[in-house]
């Protein structure tokens, strides 16, 4: 029995019932309705969709072979490369050849899936942290009122669905499983409806989370820690989330052959937020085990209450995941993290201060590297600063792209999963990738379009700043 009702996106337009599907189902399947991928670190130029079999390495041990991380021409002795913005001009100006050419051949579109989660955010801008805080606590000790003249704004959210609007604003055909109940479920289908012929959504009857947002244009924050004291200025953004059934998302919930065949035909199979989802290792084990000539991607979240788990969990899984990605909170919680583990500060092993930078750049790249090694997989890690992957063989670094103002904090580390995603899909080498996901969290941050960015957005925006 199929679990869910396809509907057209012309009926749920027209019919009073805006949830047209069985009151039994299981799922509202709302239908808006290759080759393979390259392998891990490959950069030749039109090695695309060329799938890496999981099936052939079940218990790998470190199969990424160092000669894979750049051109063979491009390697000297370093071990680790270091990119500045001249890089990135030169990188996106020769990138553009390949942006034109897929935007030209529409038929060639990959397939993504996605899941877990989605969030309503409200997001609320505090311009001064200090008057921010002041005026709670005076609050507080008043027992009560309000705090006015701060600007606030309802938006999409979730880490799959911010990722799933980014890949189908680029003309990917995207699979999203998620979570919702009917005031999320018509939200969902709004946000989706102009990418009715890319996008499937496979939403399952339930409470979706809810996010507030306190986003910090300028922030100040003093702590003992030796790691972490500093003033800065640098924009952030607090989440304050009630997670609803993202909590307790499983496999059990989407399991069917009809699943498992989507699975089976999707070039990139993308986990999110595992942090949040208490069943986040068992989805994790089915939509991998399920996918096992498809790219796996996973961005966890915030993992502060649930690192040493996490750490575990990539320790005995390493084999079904190709890209582990994280911002630069997700990566010091990791490596305070191992420290613990070890009983000793690995003088190697360092947490990111973005204060130090760029004179840390080198520091950072030998640490991610060790990481990679330690657990076995290819880290990409996205920080204000810049940008680091590593196989444990090769490290990478390339500076960010500030944008010339900062409009929205919020997504920009899904808005740089799918750059990221999308680049590997269509073949880009590995230091393009880079260059490719800066360039779109740095769009989403600036919103400079007033949205997450199309590809001939993406296309004008290079020839109008980079030429």
């Amino acid at each position: 029995m199929n679990p869910w009702t396809i509907v057209s996106s012309s009926p749920i337009l027209n019919s009073p019932n805006l949830f047209p599907c069985s009151p039994s189902s299981s799922f509202y399947h709302l239908s808006f309705s290759s080759k393979s991928l390259e392998r891990i670190f490959s950069s030749t130029d039109n090695d695309s969709f060329l799938r890496p079999d999981h099936n052939q390495n079940p218990h790998k041990e470190n199969t990424k072979p160092p000669d894979k991380m750049v051109k063979e021409e491009n390697r000297k002795t370093m071990t680790s490369q270091i990119f500045g913005n001249s890089h990135t001009h030169n990188i996106l100006r020769n990138l553009l050849v390949k942006l034109l050419d897929i935007k030209k051949d529409g038929n060639h579109q990959p397939q993504v899936t996605i899941l877990p989660d989605f969030f309503v955010d409200r997001i609320i801008e505090v311009s001064d942290y200090s008057l921010f805080m002041n005026d709670i606590q005076k609050k507080i000790v008043a027992r009560g009122g309000s705090m006015r003249g701060y600007s606030s704004l309802d938006i999409k959210g979730g880490n799959a669905v911010n990722m799933a609007y980014s890949l189908a604003k680029l003309n990917i055909h995207v699979e999203l499983f998620t979570i919702a109940d009917k005031i999320g479920s018509a939200i969902l289908q709004s946000v989706f409806l102009p990418f009715k012929k890319n996008v499937n959504l496979h939403i399952i009857k339930g409470k979706h989370g809810l996010s507030t947002v306190f986003e910090f244009s300028k922030s100040t924050t003093s702590s003992s820690s030796s790691t972490s004291s500093s003033s800065s200025s640098t924009p952030s953004n607090v989440m304050v989330s009630d997670v609803g059934d993202n909590d307790n998302f499983g496999p059990e919930l989407i399991e069917s052959q009809e699943v498992n065949m989507i699975l089976q035909s999707s070039d990139a199979v993308i986990m999110t937020n595992w942090a949040s989802n208490l069943r986040g290792t068992d989805l994790l084990d089915y939509v991998f085990t399920n996918s096992p000539r498809s790219v796996h991607f996973l961005d966890p979240a915030d993992i502060e209450r649930r690192c040493f788990e996490f750490i575990n969990v990539l320790e005995n899984r390493s084999n079904l995941v190709d890209f582990l990605s994280i911002n630069e909170n997700e990566y010091n919680l990791i490596i305070k993290a191992l420290e613990s583990i070890m009983g000793q500060k690995n003088s190697n092993l360092l947490v990111f201060d973005s204060n130090l930078y760029p004179d840390n750049t080198s520091a950072f790249c030998e640490s991610a590297k060790l990481l990679s090694n330690f657990i076995n997989l290819t880290v990409c890690i996205h920080t204000t600063r810049g940008s680091a992957i590593s196989d444990g063989h090769e490290s990478l670094f390339v500076d960010s792209i500030v944008p010339s103002k900062i409009d929205i904090v919020s997504g920009a580390g899904d808005s740089w999963d799918a750059g990221f995603i999308f680049g590997h899909l269509y073949g880009f080498t590995t230091i393009e990738k880079i260059c490719f996901a800066n360039l779109l969290s740095s769009l989403h941050v600036g919103n400079l379009f007033g949205d997450n960015p199309s590809l001939s957005e993406i296309i004008d925006f290079i020839k109008t700043s980079y030429f």
